[in-house]
């Protein structure tokens, strides 16, 4: 029977109890159908996985912890995916085949044509709801650690606070293929700049050349936001990381 892993934020010694929260004891319990002795895979997010007993009580339950092992490891190339925000499930979709293939970082950024605008309140909830879409994309895929997830910030401010070797920005009008990275030696970390429905605007490419950002395209076709995001990952670490 498969093993279960699940996300506890805390610290993994042997020997030791963790109490699980409610809304994952309601998971274990009502939607994985689990019960009281079976064993789990648990991981805190930092590096770390152990395997651990459930116990499993009417309304509360507890793991404990048996032996602990650091992660097998993550990306070769450390990714920063930039990507323009998106309506509901078209961001979620993003945020989690990302970091199911291995991105470290996404940063939400807000561009001319985005038709999704978050501000105070709302992007606060936002960002929890994608950071528990982060956690159960690593408690399927394997990973973990815990990807990073920026605040949600404008072009000219995520431009700007980008400082990583290559940086590379997708766009249907470049004369230049992604295939060209062949040309470049492994770096220490990538950027990706995604644009939103609609794509980027002449100015903003422009202002992401200005930092430094290389326009490269995907192939003759027009891909939807999402499906961009997720192929131009996808060819990244097919060309410098570990999927192959």
């Amino acid at each position: 029977m498969r093993v279960r892993r699940i996300f506890v934020d805390a610290e993994l010694d042997p020997g030791g109890s963790i109490d699980l929260p409610s809304d994952t004891v309601n998971y274990l319990r009502n939607v994985l159908r689990l019960r009281d002795g079976q064993p789990l895979e648990v991981f805190n997010g930092r590096g770390l996985r152990a395997s651990a007993t459930l116990s499993l009580g009417r309304r509360e339950a507890t793991v404990a912890i048996e032996s602990v092992t650091e992660s097998p490891g993550e990306a070769v190339v450390p990714i920063t995916l930039m990507a323009a925000l998106a309506k509901g499930e078209k961001m979620e979709l993003v945020i989690q085949k990302a970091v199911e293939l291995g991105v470290t970082t996404i940063a939400p950024v807000e561009t001319e044509r985005s038709v999704l605008e978050l501000k105070g309140n709302r992007a606060e909830k936002r960002l929890v709801r994608w950071r528990q879409i982060m956690i159960n994309a690593c408690e399927q895929c394997g990973r973990d650690i815990l990807p990073t997830i920026e605040p949600i910030r404008s072009l000219a401010e995520s431009l700007a606070a980008t400082d990583v070797p290559v940086r590379l920005v997708l766009d249907p009008r470049a004369e230049r293929p992604m295939t060209d990275l062949r040309e470049l030696p492994r770096p220490e970390g990538v950027a990706l700049l995604v644009g939103p429905e609609g794509g980027l605007t002449e100015e903003e490419v422009a202002r992401a050349d200005e930092q430094g950002f290389r326009a490269l395209t995907l192939g003759p076709r027009i891909l939807r936001a999402e499906t961009a995001a997720i192929t131009g990952v996808a060819v990244l670490q097919y060309q410098w990381g570990d999927l192959g």
